[in-house]
């Protein structure tokens, strides 16, 4: 969307024109739409009608039209990470501490992730922190084979 609107700039057209001409085409409403670049409805509505937006503004307006893939966040312990690989929508957070996941998951959220996963030690905390889904891990296998190795230890 972002490309189309500079090439629309770029042949000399009005800024609220072309605007106005992606929203309606991506089904967006202008009420809709100030809220999700953060500006007053008000200044939306003198920009699409033919005044120039501030920078700041135009900032906005650019961030909210970049159209960010999704990806799972997984937040683990390093060694743990290490084994496993994973396809391009799955970004790894490495966490020595609870304090690292907590960092992780909001740094995760922030840069766009749809998905978090995490351990069950942190999966209850995170889900109050962030507004996106919580997939807790659930370590059956390897509990049982860490049980099964303190037996044979004892």
């Amino acid at each position: 969307m972002i490309f189309r609107l500079a090439e629309g700039i770029a042949r000399g057209e009005n800024f609220g024109e072309c605007l106005g001409k992606i929203l309606k085409e991506k089904g967006i409403s202008p009420s809709e739409f100030a809220k999700r670049a953060k500006i007053p409805h008000s200044t939306l509505y003198k920009i699409l009608n033919g005044e120039n937006p501030r920078y700041e503004t135009l900032s906005k307006i650019f961030s909210a039209l970049y159209e960010r893939k999704k990806f799972v966040a997984l937040i683990a312990a390093r060694y743990i990470l290490e084994e496993f690989s994973f396809d391009q929508r799955v970004r790894v957070y490495p966490a020595a501490t609870l304090e690292d996941a907590i960092i992780s998951a909001v740094r995760a959220e922030k840069e766009g992730a749809g998905v978090i996963i995490c351990a069950p030690i942190i999966s209850g905390l995170i889900e109050k922190i962030v507004d996106i889904p919580v997939v807790t891990i659930k370590p059956r296998d390897s509990i049982i084979e860490a049980v099964n190795v303190a037996l044979e230890k004892l």
